[in-house]
């Protein structure tokens, strides 16, 4: 009986716990597989999201070692509120909206457990759960934010040097080339592994919360801080050797080894401050406090370790595939990009092309008819009308645009080519059966046509004025 009740507390929970996981890659195909294609991609944020996964695994199986477990009456009310959010799922899918989709499905896991084990036996497990957060694909969203602190921080240092550049958005203009800070160079990998690395190093410390923030905050600046040296350093390296330096195109170990050496400091502080400030165990008797304490070292030597196998493994798997995160643009080796080449070719369409005029400016009117190949699949490309790899956007605005003698509501985006530096002016709107929108969801909605298997296209216009 002891030996079934061990079994049961020390395996069978986890094991339901990582069960119900794997169950939705057949319940949820579309969201489990855009988890791992963001894990599989080792060259973006979110490469090291197989590390982060073992270590839920791990902390899960371990977080059940010695629970006990009571009785718990089932909440059936639970079940209404996974149906709802699983309701919830579903029309974030059938619209797009990826990180409704990601957070819900993470939500249904959380729900789905405290239904089956009980809310105590998920409290247990709170750490690992919450853990895993680390891997959810949303940090991506805060890109754009650390590529503009990133260009402040390497701006900000430049002036105090004797190097002559011109400096433009993201551009870092040499009088050998053109360096841009682009998404893969924004840092928010060294932020995102930083951040937790520096959780999992002070989970089970015992230390106080105070103390506990100052070693992840600890943790966040300097990921953050290790990037901005990292892209300083090539600046210089390709400043002086007029962008001829290895380095320039591959620059993958260095950028690993400079991360872990850096937050590497992480552990030492967390040793340094265990050492001094660990808080004394008040569950145990005064014998095994001392026994604890004579173990303490040891034990802090040994997570420290794992802690640094941990770094380095998750250093090396995140980095070591990244091409070539700062882009260099020498004019000579531009290549000749056709003028019209500003929309994406996303999806499956015909294309068609006319003279068009906007506010007495010669322009080029493409109309594209797209074929539905699966609903919700090649269809428009909502989230990336213009080639986002040639292409940065400057800013947006909704105005109006004179179309077969009637103004018509459109999208109006300022583009700039990255290493031509020539700005483009781009007009778009969806069109369906004479209906026309710039929402994206209500477009989607037309998508409907598909499944009644009706005749109508779905029409992308786009004005393109370029200079």
């Amino acid at each position: 009986m002891n030996s079934f009740f061990l079994f049961q507390t020390k395996y069978l929970y986890p094991l339901i716990v990582l069960l119900i996981a794997c169950s939705f890659s057949i319940f949820f195909p579309d969201t489990v597989n855009s988890y791992l294609d963001k894990w599989s991609k080792f060259d973006e944020s979110l490469g090291h999201g197989f590390l982060i996964v073992g270590i839920v695994i791990f902390e899960t199986f371990r977080s059940f070692k010695t629970y006990q477990p009571t009785k718990e009456k089932h909440n059936h009310l639970l079940l209404v509120v996974i149906l709802l959010t699983t309701l919830f799922h579903e029309v974030a899918t059938f619209w797009g909206i990826l990180i409704f989709q990601q957070f819900s499905l993470y939500a249904i896991w959380g729900l789905a457990i405290i239904y089956i084990l009980g809310y105590k036996s998920f409290k247990q497990m709170l750490f690992p759960f919450l853990f895993f957060l680390f891997a959810v694909p949303f940090w991506e969203f805060s890109n754009t934010f650390f590529v503009d602190l990133t260009t402040l921080a390497v701006t900000i240092f430049l002036n105090f040097t004797d190097l002559t550049v011109f400096i433009y958005d993201n551009f870092i203009e040499t009088p050998f080339g053109i360096i841009e800070v682009a998404e893969g160079c924004s840092g928010i990998r060294y932020f995102e592994i930083g951040f937790a690395l520096a959780v999992y190093a002070v989970h089970g410390e015992r230390l106080s919360w105070k103390l506990k923030l100052l070693v992840i905050l600890t943790g966040i600046i300097l990921g953050i801080i290790t990037n901005w040296i990292r892209v300083l350093g090539l600046i210089y390296i390709g400043y002086w050797s007029e962008m001829k330096s290895p380095l320039m195109s591959e620059h993958d170990n260095y950028g690993f080894l400079l991360f872990f050496i850096v937050i590497s400091a992480v552990i030492f502080q967390v040793n340094w401050l265990s050492k001094r400030y660990t808080l004394p165990n008040t569950n145990v008797d005064t014998k095994a406090t001392s026994e604890t304490g004579s173990l303490t070292s040891h034990n802090i030597g040994i997570k420290s370790l794992t802690t640094l196998v941990i770094i380095a493994s998750t250093s090396y798997f995140t980095f070591q595939n990244i091409e070539s995160t700062l882009k260099v643009g020498i004019e000579n080796n531009i290549s000749n990009q056709s003028q019209f080449n500003v929309l994406s070719t996303f999806g499956s369409f015909t294309e068609n092309e006319k003279d068009f005029k906007v506010k007495a400016q010669e322009c080029t009117l493409i109309t594209r008819d797209y074929r539905f190949i699966s609903p919700g699949d090649n269809v428009l490309p909502y989230d990336m009308v213009y080639n986002q790899e040639l292409y940065s956007q400057l800013e947006s605005n909704s105005t109006t645009i004179n179309f077969n003698n009637s103004n018509v509501a459109v999208m109006h985006l300022s583009l700039i080519n990255k290493l031509k530096r020539k700005k483009t002016e781009l007009y778009f709107w969806y069109e369906y059966n004479n209906f026309y929108t710039t929402n994206k969801y209500i477009a989607k909605i037309f998508e409907i046509s598909y499944l009644l298997k009706t005749e109508a296209t779905m029409k992308l216009r786009a004005v393109q004025c370029s200079e």
